[in-house]
């Protein structure tokens, strides 16, 4: 953890940077099950939170991202409740952080596409799945809180909210990518601008459910915490608590889940090279929200579970 918080102050990641980079949700995708989580805590998990990610006028938070120096105004980035989902994303992308990069995701399970399977290959040790049941495990046993408490919250946020990204559990292997698609980052496609990206791309910007912006300018000004809670709400409307299954805790439920999605829609219905068509655009849309929905109920649940005084 020191490693990380030395290179946090050291230098200032740019956003835009990552976005060839394996990302999920992108920056609106992770805050709304942030803010779905939030709404769910009980006033005890709320209170512990906010102990953690909202400092007091003439503190900085434990979390931040500074261009240099230690006084409040190089820190370009500091994290609350709800953007706390994109901490993970916000530091990636240069090399002194190169080993939190398998934190996001999981080779499980891989698709084999025209291609005979090979039964040897295993997930990373690092992985998503490995990294949620760390820090689960690691804030259940803590009996006072401070940076490190802050972090591990920070990690799991973001984590939760990869982990249901159906193409950060799977890698399809085909003839010409005998190594693996990396999630659909080698699954070339057209967007509907005519310009070259990848499935992976599609996916975390939720098939474009949320418009054109899938990064908001932070901080947060009060429009971007408006927009943050309509979604939110917008999608928890449209998919209840009652009426998703979400109670299974299991980080590795999660994983299958994900795993199957994957298989059944991600790479189903779409060809490399093609645009992606209206119906599976829509279906790439429903799942999406489906999924952010999931997490930020099951996020809920952990920590609720975790602070329970």
């Amino acid at each position: 953890m020191r490693r990380l918080r030395v290179a946090l102050i050291s230098c200032a990641v740019l956003l835009a940077s990552t976005r060839d980079v394996a990302l999920a949700w992108h920056d609106t995708g992770h805050m709304i099950v942030a803010q779905i989580a939030y709404l769910r805590l009980t006033p005890a998990a709320k209170a512990r939170v906010d102990a953690l990610l909202i400092a007091p006028p003439d503190r900085r938070p434990w979390i931040h991202l500074c261009a240099g120096g230690y006084r409040a105004e190089t820190c370009e980035k500091t994290y609350d409740p709800i953007t706390i989902a994109v901490w993970m994303d916000d530091f990636r992308g240069d090399s002194l952080n190169e080993s939190y990069a398998p934190w996001h995701y999981i080779n499980f399970r891989p698709f084999f596409d025209g291609v005979p399977e090979v039964s040897n290959i295993a997930a990373e040790p690092e992985n998503v799945l490995a990294r949620i049941n760390w820090a689960v495990n690691t804030l259940a046993r803590v009996s006072s809180y401070g940076r490190r408490e802050a972090e591990m919250v920070g990690f799991l946020y973001h984590m939760v909210g990869d982990v249901h990204q159906p193409l950060h559990a799977s890698t399809r292997y085909t003839a010409a990518l005998p190594e693996g698609d990396s999630g659909g980052n080698g699954f070339r496609i057209v967007g509907a601008d005519g310009r070259t990206t990848n499935l992976h791309f599609f996916w975390d910007e939720a098939g474009r459910a949320f418009g054109t912006d899938p990064y908001p300018r932070r901080a947060l000004d009060q429009a971007g915490r408006d927009r943050i809670l309509a979604l939110a709400n917008e999608i928890m409307k449209l998919h209840p608590a009652e009426s998703l299954d979400w109670k299974d805790l299991d980080p590795h439920a999660w994983v299958v889940e994900s795993n199957t999605l994957a298989r059944q829609f991600a790479y189903a219905g779409i060809k490399e090279g093609e645009t992606p068509s209206k119906a599976y655009t829509d279906q790439a849309q429903q799942v999406s929200r489906k999924r952010l929905a999931t997490a930020g109920y099951r996020l809920a649940a952990v920590l609720n579970a975790i602070f329970v005084k």
